[in-house]
């Protein structure tokens, strides 16, 4: 037998794995034939059982299943000095590089056009946050940026709703007690750190050249709406589940082994012939993706609802600020204090005073008195006439 019969035997094998992997596990409804093809809407209904109801593990491919969603592959124009020669050279890139970015939501009065081209400009996020602790450079991308996109559902919510704006946010709050995004809404963030002499792509990390140079990806945000609450009103509190969290990371950044290992609460790792055979049902199983993992999965402020335990979920880059001791060496942190669910659930609006709630990093559940003071000193609290902005930081970031 040659070396060439051998390596295609085991292909197949490997592919007959697969398949027999993809068609036995998860709740058919959702991971059944056709599930990457699906609308964001019917995908976020169908999988809402599995995601919701399901045990750790099943959380973990729904995890998995919306990775590859979002990554399926477009091609990247030719250009004619190749300047952008899609994601690591390959000559396509990502859905969600195609998706509207926060400045295309709310920094401009002109429809995004959706279209099935990845832009070439870096866009990042300046947020509040971010500048109030001086880690976002507001002129040329600086060497670490985040992006937030957002799929055609979000975006189509965000501009009909006019909550885009500060003038609009109070006027939609004079009719509505809390906004309420639509299933099947998807918000991701990605995390770039520009690739220099000094500071290369670790081997294996998928690449992207922008206009203002080549940038590696250190992970990605998911962040989906997958079921109405029964009561939106009560967004605050209830550990009743609607949006989805997971967070996928570089399996080789810094100390992310030991953040995975020892502080996040909910994950349950698939095998490589689980995640192979989610990967390629959407078509990009070989691109680089397996490169990268979910720290863990969230559902609710915390484990099984119960109120006690927090759970702990977040990315050794994008909420480095939650890690301790050193918050630039997660390798060596002893605390890691990052809820996804419970940081966006106190995105929020006070109609009486028209301001945002302060942001902060909570974990676990909140109460009514649960408070943050603001840059000008008052204390704010969370029960004293806040409307719930579904879990949506965006709007409270972004709005101009």
């Amino acid at each position: 037998m040659t070396g060439s019969t051998k390596l295609t035997l085991t292909a197949a094998c490997v592919a007959l794995i697969a398949m027999s992997a993809s068609a036995e596990e998860g709740d058919p409804t959702c991971a059944g034939e056709g599930w990457a093809d699906k609308s964001d809407a019917e995908f976020a209904a169908d999988c809402a059982d599995m995601a919701f109801d399901g045990s750790l593990e099943d959380r973990e491919r729904v995890a998995w299943m919306y990775f590859a969603r979002v990554n399926q592959l477009i091609d990247v124009p030719a250009t004619d000095d190749d300047a952008h020669g899609g994601m690591s050279g390959s000559g396509q890139a990502p859905l969600w590089m195609a998706w509207p970015t926060d400045p295309d939501t709310f920094e401009t009065a002109r429809p995004f056009e959706f279209h099935p081209t990845p832009r070439t400009e870096l866009s990042p996020s300046v947020e509040k946050k971010d500048l109030e602790a001086g880690r976002v450079a507001t002129a040329d991308p600086d060497s670490a940026n985040e992006e937030v996109t957002r799929n055609r559902v979000s975006y189509d919510y965000l501009i009909e709703s006019g909550l885009t704006t500060k003038r609009d946010v109070a006027a939609f709050f004079t009719e509505n007690d809390y906004v309420d995004m639509p299933v099947g809404s998807v918000e991701l963030k990605a995390s770039w750190l520009q690739v220099t002499e000094g500071s290369p792509a670790p081997d294996g990390a998928l690449t992207f050249t922008f206009d203002s140079g080549e940038y590696w990806w250190r992970g990605l945000h998911i962040m989906a709406k997958m079921r109405p609450l029964p009561d939106p009103g009560e967004a605050f509190y209830t550990e009743e589940p609607s949006w989805f969290w997971a967070t996928f990371e570089f399996n080789d950044n810094p100390g992310v082994g030991h953040v995975r290992e020892s502080l996040i609460t909910e994950r349950a790792p698939l095998s490589e012939g689980q995640i192979a055979a989610i990967l390629e049902a959407a078509g990009v199983a070989g691109f680089g993706f397996e490169a990268y993992a979910p720290n863990g999965t969230q559902i609710r402020f915390t484990v099984d609802g119960t109120g006690e335990t927090p759970v702990i979920l977040g990315h050794t880059d994008m909420e480095d600020f939650a890690g301790s001791p050193n918050t630039a060496q997660p390798q060596y942190w002893t605390r890691f204090e990052a809820s996804c669910h419970s940081c966006h659930a106190t995105a929020a609006y006070n109609p009486k005073t028209q301001a945002f709630f302060p942001f902060s990093v909570p974990t676990g559940a909140l109460h009514p008195g649960y408070n943050k003071t603001d840059s000008g000193g008052t204390v704010r609290y969370l029960g004293q006439g806040y409307k719930p902005l579904d879990f949506m930081w965006p709007i409270a970031f972004q709005a101009r």
